[in-house]
């Protein structure tokens, strides 16, 4: 999926030279368009990031065990947390905890915990790897974002507000379509 959301923003952006050599599939040598695509990779983690910090959250469950000092490093759940929702024991009650920079201080030691969390998805690093994104999420509107990136970075203002705008937009529909809405009875007259 990450060589498609390229592939696609490089044709937004009118970058032929590496439209063709992603067609190529890198057979041809072509240092420009590598660089080109190794700076839209950097863009694409950024809006990933912002756009599943910001409006689409990954949610996650891990559960761990805590130390004999009461702590549960982060280095032990299964992805990077960006915020701790909820922290549960053994037997699904809340339980306090306290959010240190490297570690959950829960209240009993040798305790296996439930830790509720939001992520952020791991960031890629070639056009081979695949990206983690929120069910709903479509491609497109991140293309919209790296765009807006590429072209801001290339001192674009024009164009970088019109993908900017486009990016946000499409992120408002999506929110809106995913929200509860409620219809509240009119008086009968």
């Amino acid at each position: 999926m990450t060589k498609e959301i390229i592939t696609l923003t490089a044709t937004m952006l009118g970058l032929d030279d590496v439209v063709n050599y992603l067609a190529s599939e890198g057979q041809e040598d072509n240092a420009e368009a590598e660089a080109v695509i190794n700076e839209l990779l950097v863009y694409l983690n950024h809006t990933a990031r912002e756009v599943t910090k910001e409006y689409f959250t990954l949610s996650k469950c891990d559960e761990v065990k805590s130390s004999t000092s009461c702590e549960i490093e982060y280095s032990s759940l299964s992805e990077t947390p960006v915020k701790i929702n909820n922290v549960t024991n053994s037997l699904n009650l809340k339980v306090n905890f306290l959010v240190n920079p490297t570690c959950l201080v829960v209240s009993r030691p040798n305790e296996t915990y439930k830790v509720f969390y939001n992520y952020t998805p791991a960031p890629v690093k070639s056009i081979d790897d695949d990206i983690n994104l929120p069910l709903g999420l479509d491609y497109f509107v991140l293309c919209y974002g790296v765009a807006s990136e590429y072209a801001l970075s290339k001192l674009l203002y024009d164009e970088a507000n019109m993908w900017q705008s486009k990016f946000v937009s499409s992120l408002e529909r999506l929110t809106s379509r995913c929200k509860e809405r409620r219809f509240f009875a009119r008086k009968l007259k």
